[in-house]
């Protein structure tokens, strides 16, 4: 499947570009991630000129936090550290995955907070969640990793 990502990526064409971007921002598998690593710069410039469309945001985006992703994985850091990057990380589904452990939130509505610790390296992160056009959610690192009990 890895040979077809990159394939997808390097095509030229929007769907396929597209298609292995969300395989991409959407697997944790170091199997299908870690072997796009070396291949970085390739994609990079593949992409960088192609019009991938988008409404509310450019697709652009997501292919550079693709990018963003598997640089992430070149340096051997924690799949939390993506966190930050795409709006589209709803802390409810992460949890659900066992990604991470939701500690706290406010009042449930449109705007909420939440406190979230991953479950791989105990990083905590304060989640924004708001509404315009789509629900997104804005990822912070508190910079402290509660310790492993």
């Amino acid at each position: 499947m890895t040979t077809t990502l990159l394939e997808d990526f390097l095509s030229g064409e929007t769907d396929r570009v597209l298609h292995a971007t969300w395989q991409v921002l959407g697997s944790r598998d170091p199997d299908l991630v870690d072997p796009l690593v070396p291949h970085v710069a390739r994609i990079r410039k593949a992409t960088e000129k192609l019009n991938l469309g988008g409404l509310i945001r450019p697709n652009s985006a997501n292919v550079e936090f693709a990018l963003a992703k598997l640089e992430h994985r070149a340096n051997r850091s924690c799949w939390c550290e993506d966190y930050p990057g795409p709006e589209h990380r709803d802390p409810r589904k992460e949890e659900d995955a066992g990604n991470i452990r939701i500690l706290s939130t406010s009042e449930p509505g449109w705007s909420m907070t939440y406190e979230c610790e991953c479950t791989i390296c105990g990083r905590i992160y304060d989640v924004e969640q708001g509404d315009y056009h789509v629900m997104w959610w804005r990822w912070r690192p508190r910079g402290v990793k509660r310790p492993k009990s």
